[in-house]
């Protein structure tokens, strides 16, 4: 039976499927903090119930609509993606998208943080103003609830990258793992994902790339970071959604600002 935290985040999805945000704003503490990519953080219940009410204007007129929530929490963490369908005059467009979530003991949202995927984003709305994907970076980082056996897996991963050890980062997923990178794909199974590791473990030296970890929670068995991807030219923001069965992760689906990167990378 699913935990008091899925069905609250499934409440999000429920919401954003009929469009009345006011009804979100009973799942927030107080204090609680909710991230929009364009309108910045809204701290306080009240601030985030007036931010509802303009999204409750906003939304509809904009021709968009959310679909194929899907979402995994245990207690006090979870996350979930999701697909923003936009009509345009050419039919619809999707633009997915992920969101992050911290919550209390009594089931109530602490934190959330929206993102959407760049690339598709702007490919929709060409030169218009951009999701703003850094600011979100590091923001809870100073909430110490979520911090259960998966942070530890998640923090022991990162101490391993950090060292540039990664083909030993094979030794943290299971024989059915699945590691999805917006780059290379989707990798299923151990093997596949020891392969790219071993790869990453050659390139991102080679790139003058290395990576540094911002902010985590984990729980059981669902897990989140947000990080920093230093490039050559510059930083870019990225996320990572997680779950595990044990020690290991079952999976590992890496995203980042790749209209940025694109930008400021160097070729091998």
């Amino acid at each position: 039976m699913p935990g008091p935290a899925v069905e609250t985040l499934r409440r999000f999805g429920a919401v954003e499927d009929d469009q009345k945000y006011t009804r979100l704003v009973e799942l927030f503490a107080a204090d609680a903090v909710y991230y929009d990519p364009f309108f910045g953080p809204q701290r306080g219940r009240d601030a985030i119930r007036t931010f509802m009410g303009h999204m409750e204007e906003m939304v509809p007129s904009s021709g968009a609509t959310f679909r194929d929530w899907h979402v995994e929490a245990d207690r006090v963490v979870g996350w979930a993606t999701w697909v923003m369908e936009v009509r345009t005059p050419d039919g619809p467009f999707d633009v997915p998208g992920q969101s992050l979530y911290r919550l209390n003991d009594e089931g109530l949202v602490t934190f959330v943080t929206d993102y959407l995927d760049p690339v598709a984003y702007r490919t929709l709305r060409g030169d218009a103003k951009r999701p703003d994907l850094v600011t979100a970076t590091g923001l809870s980082a100073g909430d110490g609830n979520a911090a259960g056996p998966a942070l530890d897996v998640v923090r022991r991963f990162w101490q391993i990258q950090d060292q540039g050890r990664y083909s030993e980062l094979g030794e943290l997923f299971t024989d059915d793992a699945v590691f999805t990178d917006v780059v290379y794909g989707r990798m299923e199974g151990h093997d596949a994902v020891v392969g790219y590791l071993q790869k990453m473990q050659a390139e991102m030296p080679a790139r003058g790339i290395r990576f540094e970890l911002a902010d985590a929670a984990g729980d059981e068995t669902v897990a989140w970071s947000q990080w920093w991807c230093h490039l050559p030219g510059g930083t870019v923001p990225g996320w990572t959604l997680h779950t595990l069965r044990g020690d290991r992760f079952t999976l590992d689906a890496d995203y980042f600002d790749t209209v940025a990167s694109r930008e400021l990378a160097r070729p091998i």
